[in-house]
């Protein structure tokens, strides 16, 4: 195995990995020119394409749309914040080998900048708003030697970066899965050991070649709706326009826009910018008395309750991004369920979307050669949840086992070997016991000597009764007898 080229302490910037990428960086003096952003973001949640028809249409307009309302944007960063934070180890007999992994993965370059935290940040954004998945270029050392061997899918891998999910094209071939377009427009063909295609749920779909339902698209419909409603309350409170219209009988017009007037200047004067005072008419005519109709242009349903609303919408996020509810919000009571009820919910869910996306990193880094042959990566991060219930169920085995061998249902050792069969223990936790068994088991079927008498009483007739003599002569009953009366 060739050696990797670890990070000089002198020098932890990764040049060669940023030389040999397919990206083409900005030079310093280049302004920034914003791209794509031009759809409307009022409208666009309305207009998003649908899914399947145009998957990079779809996923610009997604990017759109997630930042736009506030609590699935809050779902895709603290789940982003929360990748970032797991903590990780490499391990691997060779020292040497474990060190120069550990610091190219730590150096994993995220655009213009360079670290592990940024890199996973941007790579779980794509995973979870795109559509089209996130990607990982793997930058792969050239080699100096044009005989070596070690070259394409051998050649080690120096460096990892994002590459921009919208700038990728997924091909369906697994040779040349993915083409990706860099910043002057040139295409560049990846092949399969110079990119790693992610998915946050693949499509079984052929056709897709890899397209999947993101996060942000399974719970796409639920934040329309709620970012209906917010903008409605947002808009009902700051807005300027028509809310209803008011059919007022007995007052001229003119009156009516001179008290508005009046009130509008008022609220000026005072300095308020959202609130007014209610428009006061004084001195009316009693001959014309005052009637008023009122009809709503727009409002909430009948008996519409936000606390519930956002307590169903919260649950939908949770289902979607595959994470507990208390990832989003406290565990609620109440009509949305009691909290036993709501406790067995979040034990069900725990874990299941974090341990996904850690095995997704360790297998994939593993089967495109980013982790050396014999070396591993380990999430320090357990769920704390899932390893209380594996405790119980280890605990709750142990007392079953315990009584069969009491019961002399089982062995020891049958109960053992039980343990390790239903996957409470290891193999190797039990290897050694077969002498104990062995001396547990001539314990066991060896007779206990009986108690000669005089050492210890029974406690009852019937273990008095089988007292052994200790070789005194017995005394019959007439000597008994005698000795009672002084005969």
């Amino acid at each position: 195995m060739p050696n990797i080229p670890a990070l000089s302490p002198t020098n932890q910037f990764p040049k060669q990995a940023i030389t040999e990428s397919v990206q083409v960086k900005p030079k310093p003096d280049d302004p920034f020119i914003g791209g794509w952003f031009t759809l409307a973001i009022s409208s666009v949640a309305d207009n998003i394409v649908a899914w399947g028809k145009n998957v990079p249409a779809r996923d610009k307009q997604l990017r759109d749309f997630w930042p736009t309302e506030s609590y699935l944007a809050g779902a895709v960063s603290n789940t982003s914040f929360r990748n970032a934070a797991f903590d990780w180890e490499i391990r691997s007999s060779n020292k040497s080998v474990e060190k120069a992994l550990t610091d190219m993965i730590r150096m994993a370059i995220a655009g213009d900048k360079i670290g592990w935290g940024d890199f996973v940040k941007r790579f779980s954004q794509d995973l979870y708003t795109q559509d089209n998945g996130a990607f990982i270029e793997l930058i792969r050392d050239p080699g100096m030697d044009a005989a070596s061997k070690f070259k394409g899918p051998l050649a080690p891998v120096i460096g990892i970066a994002n590459l921009d999910s919208g700038q990728c094209t997924r091909t369906g071939n697994p040779e040349y899965p993915v083409v990706y377009t860099d910043r002057d427009s040139k295409l560049h063909k990846l092949k399969w050991y110079e990119v790693i295609p992610f998915s946050d749920y693949p499509s079984a779909i052929e056709k897709m070649n890899g397209v999947g339902y993101s996060s942000v698209t399974r719970a796409l419909r639920l934040a329309q709706i709620m970012r209906s409603i917010l903008l409605f309350k947002d808009e009902k409170i700051g807005g300027r326009h028509a809310k209803a219209i008011h059919i007022v009988g007995g007052v001229s017009r003119i009156e009516l826009e001179d008290a508005q007037k009046r009130t509008k200047e008022d609220a000026d004067n005072k300095g308020l910018i959202r609130y007014m005072d209610p428009v006061i008419l004084a001195s009316l005519d009693p001959e014309k008395p005052v009637s008023v109709a009122t009809l709503e242009l727009a409002s909430l349903p009948d008996g519409f309750d936000l606390d519930q609303e956002m307590q169903w919408y919260i649950s939908g996020l949770a289902l979607d991004f595959g994470v507990d509810y208390q990832e989003f919000a406290p565990l609620p009571g109440g009509n949305i369920g009691s909290g036993s009820q709501s406790n067995m919910l979040h034990r069900k869910s725990s874990g299941k979307g974090p341990r996904n996306w850690m095995n997704s990193i360790v297998e994939s880094f593993t089967n495109y050669g980013v982790l050396s042959r014999g070396a591993e990566m380990i999430f320090n991060d357990k769920n704390e949840q899932e390893e209380l219930e594996k405790q119980e169920i280890r605990t709750k085995a142990m007392e079953e086992a315990a009584i069969a061998v009491n019961s002399g249902i089982l062995s020891p050792e049958m109960a053992a070997k039980s343990l390790v069969t239903r996957g409470i223990y290891n193999p190797e936790d039990i290897a050694g016991l077969e002498e104990f068994w062995k001396k547990m088991a001539e314990v066991k079927t060896a007779v206990p000597p009986k108690q000669p008498v005089g050492s210890r009483g029974g406690n009852t007739i019937a273990e008095d009764s089988q007292r052994q003599d200790t070789g005194r002569p017995k005394e019959t009953v007439g000597a008994r007898l005698r000795k009672m009366f002084g005969g």
